[in-house]
């Protein structure tokens, strides 16, 4: 269950990262080295949990938990307020959506 997990602490993060390897428990937990994340230590509760599709089973859970959506929602609503600060005249909103600005 979600609420039952326990938080890894910046010493053991870090610990974990230098080994290579997380405890049973901690992958149990949900915490693995994600593929699409460079093989970065993310585990439940971390923003990058978010956009992990290793289909680990805890961290799938997790995404549908209150917490996780909370975190999606702030962050949706940091990046467009960053978004705004970058481009406050909209100028950017006009480019097509694969970037490119080039007519054949």
């Amino acid at each position: 269950m979600v609420g039952e997990r326990v938080k890894m602490n910046n010493k053991r993060y870090f610990e974990a990262e230098k080994e290579g390897k997380v405890t049973q428990e901690e992958f149990e937990q949900g915490w693995h080295f994600c593929i699409e994340w460079d093989d970065m230590l993310i585990g439940p509760g971390t923003e990058e949990a978010l956009m992990c599709y290793c289909n680990h089973p805890k961290i799938e859970e997790w995404k549908q938990s209150d917490e996780a959506k909370e975190m999606y929602r702030q962050l949706e609503e940091n990046s467009d307020a960053m978004f705004d600060l970058l481009d406050p005249e909209g100028q950017l909103e006009d480019l097509p959506e694969d970037g490119h600005d080039i007519e054949e």
